[in-house]
């Protein structure tokens, strides 16, 4: 592909700054799945509202042209950075208010729109849509709009009409441990292209049936039986890469079963370290193969195995427990690990104490504190958008208060009775006076400004290392507790696991060697089968 002009370049880093800023663990995987040649029109599931494409913007290379809903591009800054990123508008109903007129001037917004980017996908470029038409909450894609295969149709016409190579539709995963909350992890899954059916009128196209033909005529209504079986494939593709279940408790329980096998695992290896995200996403894309393959060909298996994880699950929320610490508390942190993590927490606390934390308070925290509940109160009708609004108006107040404060602290330290010299800091502030003195307080200013966010990803790291240090000696304690049936919780889960690995074990599941992947518009589920 060409290389994306400078204004996106710069857009994109902005992007994987915001990114690596809000997640602290973030990535792609399969991207060896993307075609080489021709257009690609990626395809995902909508959970986080402007996270999403942050998140696919900062990880799939190439330029991509994103499709938003047109209200957005209204708002102030946003807009332009949306339009510098070759974002395109699509207006939907709920948000066209007024006369029929003004909806038919949305419908035909729309109607070129799909000319846009069928001519983008033709001409080789990258394409990204959300074939839900809205952000949600659900554990699950809801129904697929039929956008996408519009698209596809028109480009693939235009494709042969001109010789060029056709494009391709890739479902695309996205997976967040809590897309609204700081410092979780997210995760981009790259899928295999879909299969596109033969084009309308030709043999084995998806057939109309007499009713569409009577209505709107045979051209058309082949156009409409194409469109229509490649959004129901596309939806089963959004429900495998999404990994869709029906309830978020059905999600929980999915996870928790598979954080249950991965530390049964790890102890049957000699493993202690702990899963990466896109392993443990892929971890839970195996569980959720063999649980609907269960519940498919031995459904009362499924509902007993069901019950017996949940119970477990709560029993060990009641103690506060994680499933690896009922292996570990026989080897519970020794007098080393407690001496090395009281000497993480005092250094740690010992630089946050100094010129870090007070960068990161003065620079960073009020910004950070007024954004909270900036975001709640904007997110009031739309809860799915708390993230967003938290990473928008947290990223959009800092710059400002950057400015801000940098020129009074400035005048400060550019004086040498200033007040702000008799804190010392550890002999800090002492050190670095004669020659910040001598500095223009207009200049220090400038000099500030950066500096702000350096010192608040330094407090980052720092108290991540503290936390890390907290934990092992609140493991230390709660591993000591004597009210904790221990020997009944560790059977049960030994128990538990053991019958999960071994129903594993017996089937061919996504990532094994002879797994194959599910044809277009088939589920993971009936893939499996059992092994010989």
């Amino acid at each position: 592909m060409n290389k994306p002009p400078l204004v996106y370049r710069v857009i994109r880093w902005l992007c994987r700054q915001i990114s690596a800023s809000w997640f602290r663990e973030h990535g792609i995987v399969h991207e060896e799945c993307i075609p080489k040649q021709g257009g690609v029109l990626f395809a995902a599931w909508h959970p986080a509202s402007l996270i999403d494409p942050l998140l696919m913007l900062s990880l799939l290379p190439g330029q991509m042209t994103f499709v938003a809903k047109h209200t957005l591009f209204k708002t102030p800054i946003l807009g332009h950075l949306m339009r510098g990123a070759g974002a395109k508008p699509i207006y939907r109903t709920q948000d066209v208010s007024g006369s029929n007129d003004s909806k038919k001037a949305a419908t035909g917004g729309n109607t070129g729109l799909i000319d846009t980017l069928s001519d983008v996908l033709c001409d080789g470029g990258w394409c990204a849509i959300y074939p839900e038409g809205i952000s949600h909450l659900m554990s699950q894609p809801q129904k697929t709009k039929t956008g996408p295969a519009r698209i596809m149709l028109k480009a693939l016409v235009k494709a042969r009409e001109s010789g060029e190579e056709p494009p391709s539709l890739v479902p695309v995963g996205l997976h967040y441990s809590d897309a609204s909350k700081f410092r979780e992890r997210a995760l981009v899954s790259v899928h295999q292209p879909m299969s596109m059916p033969p084009l309308p009128g030709e043999e084995r196209a998806p057939t109309p049936s007499e009713e569409m033909i009577t209505e709107f005529g045979a051209d058309i209504a082949a156009d409409r039986a194409w469109v229509h079986a490649v959004t129901e494939s596309l939806g089963t593709e959004l429900q495998r890469s999404s990994q869709g279940l029906d309830t978020w408790e059905d999600r929980k329980l999915l996870w928790r079963t598979r954080g249950l096998l991965s530390v049964h695992r790890n102890r049957m290896l000699g493993r202690k370290t702990g899963a990466t995200y896109a392993e443990a996403v892929m971890g839970a894309r195996r569980t959720r193969a063999a649980w609907l393959w269960l519940s498919e060909n031995k459904p009362e298996q499924a509902v007993n195995l069901k019950s017996r994880v949940s119970n477990h699950a709560q029993k060990m929320d009641k103690y506060q427990l994680k499933e690896h610490e009922l292996y570990d508390r026989d080897k519970r942190p020794g007098t080393i690990d407690l001496i090395s993590a009281v000497f993480q927490i005092i250094g740690s606390w010992i630089f946050m104490a100094g010129l870090i934390t007070w960068g990161a308070l003065i620079g960073s925290w009020p910004p950070y504190r007024l954004s909270a509940p900036i975001a709640t109160r904007m997110s009031l009708k739309e809860n799915h958008t708390l993230g967003t609004h938290k990473i928008v108006v947290g990223f959009a107040l800092l710059p400002i208060w950057w400015v801000l404060v940098s020129f009074p602290v400035a005048f400060l330290l550019a004086a040498p009775a200033s007040p702000l010299w008799d804190l010392n800091l550890y002999g800090l502030l002492p050190l670095i006076q004669p020659y910040v003195t001598k500095i223009n307080w207009i200049l220090l200013a400038f000099i500030l400004m950066p500096l702000w966010s350096v010192a608040a990803r330094l407090h980052l790291l720092l108290w991540s290392r503290s936390v890390r240090s907290i934990g092992t000696l609140k493991q230390w304690k709660r591993l000591r507790r004597g009210e904790i049936p221990w020997d009944e919780l560790t059977q049960e889960q030994k128990s538990l696991a053991e019958t999960l690995n071994e129903i594993g074990q017996g089937l061919v599941l996504p990532s094994d060697d002879d797994w194959i992947e599910p044809t277009t518009g088939k589920e993971d589920y009936e893939s499996v089968y059992v092994r010989t």
